[in-house]
């Protein structure tokens, strides 16, 4: 029976179901989906929810920006909150940091076949190669070549995980006719894989740019660039180029040369000693991304070719490995956890006093006020290990407190319907807070005692077991109140040796609008 299109992109979407996500997918569609401009607040709250979702990128995260890498960057301080890596390095450098970071974890899960780890190796090295070309050729947009290259092959990676069998016989196939993957796929599943990897980009709702560029157009078909996204493209689909011609047991020297060629008569500025000088630095960069990650990649074809290629070495033909005799005596040593975190353990108490610390060293810089709110509202967060938190701020007829921004599940639309009016005579637990300027916690909502004073609205729509409430009021004067919830019942909420934290926190957010007043 010969397959469609729409036949292969619904076993897709049935293997989803079925056999889950692909590993990490939904972090990363959430991490490139934070599309909106960058000096938007809207995106770097996304942005920043979005890490502070996963624990484990989190930490990840937070270690990378605080290597020798990044000194540069973090003035000899150290980082300790997501916001405020966001403001030192950037938007789209951090964004760009996580999802490499996200990516990585896919090509260390070893209980993945070694052709969809080897899969999305390609694809990260191909991002990092255009992000390089582009610099060197001054293209402009250069996390946006990143993200378009790393997704141009996005129609390989998913039949690679959901349908290995056909990806099998796609590769044998091609290396046996010497065509390309892509052509192969045509006479096997009757679709290509760009067009696979563009219906569910669509279904996942990515940008338009990501799926433009993920169109294979021979090289030698393309016209010079005139725009932003064209010159992305261009770069895209060399970068894509090299890095498939790499990941083979030998270099096709003759389609190594057409390539080089036909790109640069693409771009006026382009040589081969760039495309050369930018070879080189990518793989130093997937070799030091290897490293701070304790991981080693000598297996794949990729690394092993550039690595060649970088010493002046000719690129060898690999021996088929001997069969080793069948035995039940296996003897391991010398084996590193390469999925180890460091063995420093840190506590919630730990991430409080040093978010406390690295507000109390922003304040005494110019800052904004909404960086060191948001710092604020990340280390309470993390530190309380809260469900959702957010931060409402008094609105400009000074009738009611509403919801600004915060972290957590759902918190785009909870912060929607966080709202309620500021009333001295009112004995709800929000006018309760901020009439005696005192933190309250709400041990067990199902508590007789205490239903009377939670607003109904709070009860529907949040259903949180344990809440927390600090009130910001500069003068007796209410400004704001910052709310975090745990889904559960939580002992430890009143926990004296972080409820000092909190306190700490509630200061410093009055002095830093003291400060802008």
């Amino acid at each position: 029976m010969v397959e469609t299109k729409i036949s292969v992109v619904a076993r897709i979407l049935d293997g989803m179901k079925t056999k889950g996500e692909f590993p990490v997918m939904g972090r990363t569609i959430a991490l490139v989906n934070t599309q909106t401009k960058a000096d938007n607040k809207t995106s770097v709250d996304e942005l920043a929810n979005t890490i502070l979702g996963d624990i484990s990128l989190t930490n990840k995260l937070l270690r990378l920006v605080n290597s020798a890498a990044y000194i540069k960057y973090n003035r000899g301080t150290k980082i300790n909150t997501i916001s405020r890596s966001i403001q030192i390095l950037g938007f789209s450098h951090v964004r760009e940091v996580a999802l490499s970071l996200v990516l990585f974890e896919t090509i260390k899960d070893n209980s993945l076949a070694s052709d969809v780890r080897e899969s999305v190796l390609v694809s990260f090295m191909s991002g990092i190669m255009a992000k390089r070309i582009g610099s060197r050729l001054d293209i402009g947009e250069l996390e946006e070549a990143f993200i378009c290259s790393m997704f141009h092959s996005f129609g390989k990676l998913l039949i690679a995980f959901y349908l290995p069998d056909e990806h099998k016989k796609i590769i044998e196939l091609a290396r046996l006719n010497k065509v390309s993957e892509n052509e192969t796929a045509i006479s096997v599943l009757n679709v290509a894989y760009d067009t696979i990897g563009i219906a569910i980009a669509k279904y996942w709702n990515f940008s338009e740019n990501i799926m433009y560029c993920m169109k294979k157009v021979p090289l030698h078909k393309l016209a010079k660039p005139k725009t932003v996204i064209e010159n992305i493209k261009c770069v895209s689909l060399f970068s894509n180029n090299l890095c498939e011609l790499l990941n083979n047991e030998q270099i096709n020297v003759k389609m190594w040369k057409d390539a080089f060629n036909s790109f640069n008569n693409l771009f006026d500025n382009c040589n081969e000693n760039i495309i050369n000088e930018a070879i080189e630095a990518s793989f130093k960069i997937l070799m030091s991304h290897c490293k701070d990650s304790n991981f080693n990649i000598s297996y794949s074809r990729i690394t092993r070719n550039l690595s060649f290629m970088v010493k002046g070495q000719e690129i060898p033909t690999v021996k088929q490995e001997e069969a080793k005799p069948v035995t039940s005596l296996h003897i391991i040593d010398n084996v590193n956890d390469s999925d180890t975190d460091s063995a420093e353990i840190v506590t919630p108490e730990d991430i409080l006093a040093r978010g406390v610390l690295e507000i109390t060293n922003t304040m005494v810089e110019d800052f904004s006020l909404n960086d060191i709110l948001r710092m604020i509202l990340e280390t309470m967060h993390r530190g309380m290990e809260l469900t959702r938190t957010i931060i409402g701020i008094k609105n400009a007829k000074g009738q009611s407190i509403d919801g600004r921004f915060g972290f957590g599940q759902n918190i785009e639309n909870l912060i929607k319907v966080f709202r309620f009016p500021i009333n001295k005579e009112s004995n709800d637990v929000f006018n309760i807070s901020l009439n005696n300027e005192s933190i309250v916690v709400i041990s067990n909502v199902n508590d007789i005692e205490v239903q009377s004073c939670i607003p109904n609205w709070l009860q529907k729509v949040f259903k949180a077991q344990t809440f927390i409430l600090v009130p910001v009021l500069v003068r007796k004067t209410p400004i704001g109140l910052i709310y975090g919830d745990w889904a559960t019942v939580n002992p430890h909420a009143m926990k004296n040796s972080r409820m000092r934290y909190i306190k700490m926190l509630k200061n410093q957010a009055v002095m830093a609008i003291k400060q802008v007043m």
